[in-house]
């Protein structure tokens, strides 16, 4: 197990780290409270060792900057010392410190404090990842595997948040042409074939960074981030020509499409007016004859693209 040893005393320091390696631990010292924050930030630490009195940044100081990283992995963290009473004990609890260690070390107790922390991180691991599991299916639509209209929200603000901003983004939204009459004469489960199919067919036209999404029944939504107006349009009639040409077993299978193109910074909040934009887009490709591609205010390049 990798542990990170924060010590300006380098002969304790050293000493613990062979200790550490005798257990068949991986140890990495560093010489301040400073450096092993440094050390934190940039890696994936699990377990921390830090003396408690330091120069600058202290033990209880780095306990609690590691507490304050609300969005990364646990860290376990145990005290060094040599301070001793219920004052001091409680102000390390604290601070977020989840164990201690009496000066000079015990290895025997050093063992088993190690173990006591593998035991609980593992637990920790655990619980992070069913929450991941339950973070992931509830952005998620489970019929298609796509993102739900929840997770594409979540994306869509996540770029503003990324520093995108500024940068033209645009959004196709796109239905399934007739689907109540696919659905009424060949059944749901044709229907949710037919779904799946279209999902299949949108993740293979787009590229890795876009986002797709289900967003209602037979509605679906992608993201281009990146990508102008002309480009997009291209994109939005690229996937209908896919949709049309598939290989259909029942009847044809077509879709309309609305694009929308950022004109100004993005923002958090700004995904809702993209959004109206694509589904005014949307409704002139199905008032113009469905099975189209219409972009909000740009001139059509084919006849199966709309102008609205």
């Amino acid at each position: 197990m990798e542990i990170l040893i924060a010590d300006d005393q380098r002969t304790t320091g050293l000493a613990l780290a062979w200790a550490l390696e005798g257990m068949g631990h991986v140890p990495r010292l560093a010489s301040s409270g400073e450096e092993a924050w440094a050390l934190l930030r940039k890696g994936e630490w699990r377990l921390v060792i830090t003396d408690w009195v330091m120069p600058g940044m202290s033990g209880t100081d780095l306990c609690r900057l590691i507490r304050s990283r609300a969005d990364r992995p646990y860290v376990y963290t145990i005290i060094l010392t040599g301070l001793s009473g219920r004052v001091n004990r409680l102000e390390g609890l604290d601070s977020g410190a989840d164990d201690f260690l009496t000066k000079p070390v015990d290895h025997e107790e050093l063992k088993v404090r190690i173990s006591i922390a593998r035991r609980i991180l593992g637990v920790q691991s655990e619980l992070e990842e069913r929450n991941a599991l339950l973070r992931a299916m509830a952005s998620t639509d489970p019929l298609t595997g796509l993102a739900n209209r929840r997770g594409f929200q979540a994306a869509a603000e996540a770029l503003a948040d990324g520093g995108a901003a500024g940068l033209p983004h645009s959004l196709i939204s796109l239905d399934v042409d007739h689907f109540k009459s696919y659905n009424d004469t060949y059944g749901h489960g044709a229907g949710d074939e037919a779904l799946r199919a279209v999902a299949a067919i949108l993740r293979s036209s787009t590229r890795r960074d876009d986002l797709v999404a289900r967003v209602g029944g037979e509605e679906f939504a992608v993201l281009l981030p990146e990508t102008n107006a002309p480009t997009a349009l291209r994109r939005a009639e690229a996937i209908r020509r896919a949709v049309a040409s598939a290989d259909w077993p029942r009847r044809p299978v077509t879709i309309s499409a609305g694009v929308a193109t950022t004109r100004l910074a993005w923002e958090p909040g700004a995904i809702a007016g993209l959004l109206e934009e694509a589904d005014r887009a949307l409704y002139q490709s199905k008032r113009s004859g469905r099975d189209r591609a219409c972009h909000a205010g740009h001139p059509p390049p084919s006849p199966h693209v709309a102008c609205a």
